[in-house]
């Protein structure tokens, strides 16, 4: 059984109470004013890098696979290393290089996107088509962080039914996610290491298929 803790082709699996109220000031809109000044300050970046761990837990079936990620996003377009998977996208296209099988699958970005958690959009998932629900604050590992959930609009046709966001309020970066997962599965994703304006490898966004010889290449695309 393969397990992805991004979308990836059809062969991947999705992705990816403390509260408290101030008087004058909704949980809804201080939910929203939180993840606004996040949003605001991703664009101030013009490319992200963050190495992070991730883990998936099924609790049906008592797994638990540990994995840890590299990505580099600009706009768009991002460049993910989940062990020896290699998932690249130019915006438009997405290629997925499978190792054990000597595959890549070629998918549309917008079809990718739509199965689960965009990597492009790791750090601002919560701007289109999620309801914001502020939980309060938290302290995780030693550090102050502000929790918000996520749950998606038209849940019934996406693979997991919350998103759970720690914030550095003070830094303005998520330091983690946990999709919760429909069939009970859920992935954590603990943010290692962040760099805004971070310098991308030549060649990141596009797939080399020379760098992978053998490769057989299988187009889903319609």
């Amino acid at each position: 059984m393969k397990h992805f803790l991004f979308p990836s082709s059809a062969l991947c699996a999705a992705l990816l109470a403390f509260s408290f109220s101030v008087s004058g000031q909704s949980d809804d809109t201080r939910a929203e004013e939180l993840l606004s000044k996040v949003s605001s300050q991703m664009k101030q970046y013009g490319s992200v890098h963050a190495k992070y761990a991730s883990k998936m837990v099924d609790v049906q079936s008592d797994f638990q696979m540990d994995q840890n990620g590299e990505v580099w996003i600009e706009g768009d377009r991002y460049h993910l290393e989940l062990g020896d998977y290699v998932i690249v996208c130019d915006g438009s296209t997405v290629w997925t290089y499978e190792p054990e099988m000597g595959e890549c699958y070629i998918d549309d970005a917008e079809t990718i996107a739509e199965d689960g958690v965009d990597p492009a959009r790791m750090f601002t998932i919560w701007e289109e088509g999620f309801k914001k629900v502020w939980k309060g604050e938290l302290e995780m590992d030693g550090r102050k962080l502000t929790q918000v959930d996520l749950y998606p609009m038209g849940a019934e046709d996406r693979s997991f039914h919350t998103i759970q966001c720690f914030i550095d309020a003070q830094l303005l970066q998520v330091v983690n996610l946990v999709v919760k997962g429909r069939e009970g599965t859920d992935v954590h994703y603990i943010v290692e290491d962040f760099e805004g304006d971070a310098t991308v490898p030549e060649g990141a966004f596009s797939f080399d298929k020379g760098r992978y010889p053998g490769t057989t290449m299988i187009d889903n695309r319609l």
